[in-house]
């Protein structure tokens, strides 16, 4: 196929302060208004390289309530209209965060299992010099290693600005070889569709637990249930 035809579609998730926003940006370009609505989150469509990429930026997002409706609705719309080739977790070198840690097992929460063959990890570095430092970090801190082994030890660097085109097409062409080594090839609305329906009977399965067992209701901690399932070990 001829790559500089090839559309892609990209999630990225994780903390927006691992990344400058800007207009030198290539990848995310101006910060969102911070009182954007998230219901209202389309892709954002940019030439990078000879690719057209379909952005859609959810960063910051598992910061907020997980199963709220709206959340849930829009992740469906955005799912249902866009065959995804890759879920980018941006991360800062030296800084991983508690919620960083928790970050692909809150993916798993929400896209199910099926979306790790599709995820890979962008270290972001502030000075030049650090960008040789994966390595080291990754041997000095279990979390982190165990975050990247869980994508499948899939990884790439880039400057926290965004500008360098040469690393933005390495970028690309690190998701272009995870899309040509994945036997499906995107992650697709049936796909979310299986654990979101798996998620929703759950859910009215706790909701009915509950009515029934309503005087004993302290002695059932049903609100594990959902993370046992997906609980990532650190």
């Amino acid at each position: 196929m001829d790559q500089k035809t090839r559309d892609l579609t990209v999630v990225l998730f994780g903390n927006s302060s691992a990344v400058h926003f800007g207009d030198e940006n290539i990848l995310l370009g101006k910060a969102p208004e911070g009182n954007a609505d998230f219901s209202q989150t389309v892709p954002e469509s940019r030439k990078i390289s000879g690719h057209r990429v379909n952005l859609i930026n959810i960063l910051d997002l598992q910061e907020n309530e997980l199963y709220l409706d709206s959340v849930d609705q829009t992740i469906d719309r955005l799912v249902s209209e866009n065959e995804i080739h890759s879920f980018i977790f941006v991360l800062q070198l030296g800084q991983l965060t508690d919620s960083d840690k928790r970050g692909v097992e809150w993916l798993q929460k929400l896209f199910g299992e099926a979306v790790l063959p599709f995820t890979m990890i962008l270290f972001t570095y502030e000075r030049e010099e650090d960008d040789d430092k994966v390595i080291d970090e990754l041997k000095k801190n279990p979390c982190l290693e165990q975050l990247v082994k869980k994508c499948g030890d899939r990884y790439y660097t880039c400057s926290k600005s965004m500008n360098n085109q040469s690393e933005m097409k390495m970028l690309l062409e690190k998701i272009e070889f995870t899309v040509s080594e994945n036997s499906q090839r995107c992650y697709t609305a049936e796909m979310y569709n299986t654990v979101s329906d798996f998620r929703k009977s759950l859910q009215d399965s706790e909701s009915q637990l509950s009515g029934k067992y309503y005087f004993c209701a302290p002695c059932i901690d049903t609100s594990t249930v959902m993370q046992s399932t997906y609980q990532c070990q650190f």
